[in-house]
């Protein structure tokens, strides 16, 4: 190869060419995949394509509603192919999922089959563009990197996937085992950064946290509570802690709200944003502004 091809002017050209002060203001212009919700694309300019971001919290906060949220803003309101693996439940259990928060009927309700008028009313209208989706769902028992990536490679040849969504990265067999649990955790993080680059697509995954939060007088979580792997950190792009202050305080005073707490951000700045739960839905959304 030449050394003409390694040259840096061509590139410097391009980039200078849609940042030069002639050009429209790119504050608030998406770089990536938007998430759906408004201050969290603002930030950080969406899911760019070869990044990793990771998602992480302590159990039942709602991290695996928050990513079929942005997996079925994808999928159903943009239109682009999604691929998503759930590791920790069923087809069906993220099937009603998507139902739940596309048509706005209790998850419970699809579960138990105890429908109301309503209900079916909402059912009929939202249901139609949730079978049309793009999105496909794969829940094996277990999988290895290597299958994982060879999966998700196919796919994006075949059917031009956009998105590649992991629910669970503690749940990837790494392509090599190790008796250091954290070892192996750290090579699927950094497995999923190079899928993310050599494929050229936005992958973001959940991940656990330890109990270092229950353990303060401060929940909130930090970077150092990644449970099994510090490795997650430096792989990882962008990571957003998923913490909501009425799990630990029932009747506080923020009751019905999480902070998207973004702990690393290797393009811009950190910064916390609040939305609006919805449980029942499992479903989150933009905080009204008054």
């Amino acid at each position: 190869m030449t050394a003409e091809a390694h040259h840096m002017g061509p590139l410097m050209n391009s980039i200078l060419g849609r940042v030069s002060p002639a050009t429209p203001s790119s504050s608030g212009v998406l770089l990536g995949l938007p998430t759906g919700f408004k201050d969290l694309d603002a930030l950080t300019h969406g899911l760019e394509p070869g990044s990793l971001t990771v998602i992480a919290s302590r159990p039942g906060m709602g991290r695996t509603a928050l990513l079929a949220n942005i997996c079925r803003h994808n999928a159903i309101a943009g239109q682009l192919p999604t691929l998503a693996y759930t590791l920790e439940e069923t087809r069906e259990a993220w099937a009603m999922r998507i139902l739940a928060s596309e048509c706005l009927v209790a998850i419970e309700n699809l579960r138990t089959g105890d429908l109301s008028d309503k209900d079916g009313e909402r059912l009929a209208g939202g249901s139609p563009a949730v079978v049309a989706a793009p999105l496909y769902v794969r829940s094996p028992a277990r999988i290895e990197m290597a299958q994982l990536s060879a999966q998700a490679a196919r796919m994006v040849e075949e059917f031009g996937v956009r998105l590649i969504a992991v629910d669970g990265i503690q749940d990837v067999r790494p392509e090599k085992r190790s008796d250091l649990r954290e070892r192996e955790v750290g090579d699927v993080a950094r497995d999923l950064k190079t899928l993310a680059r050599e494929l050229n697509v936005p992958v973001i995954a959940t991940s656990h946290l330890n109990r270092s939060p229950e353990m303060r007088i401060d929940k909130t979580p930090r970077l150092d509570d990644l449970r099994e792997s510090g490795a997650i950190t430096f792989a990882a792009d962008t990571i957003v802690f998923l913490h909501r202050p009425d799990y630990y305080v029932p009747d506080s005073p923020r009751s019905g709200e999480a902070d998207l707490i973004v702990a690393k951000h290797r393009a811009g700045r950190s910064a916390v944003i609040t939305v609006a739960t919805q449980p029942h839905y499992s479903r989150f959304v933009d905080l009204l502004q008054p």
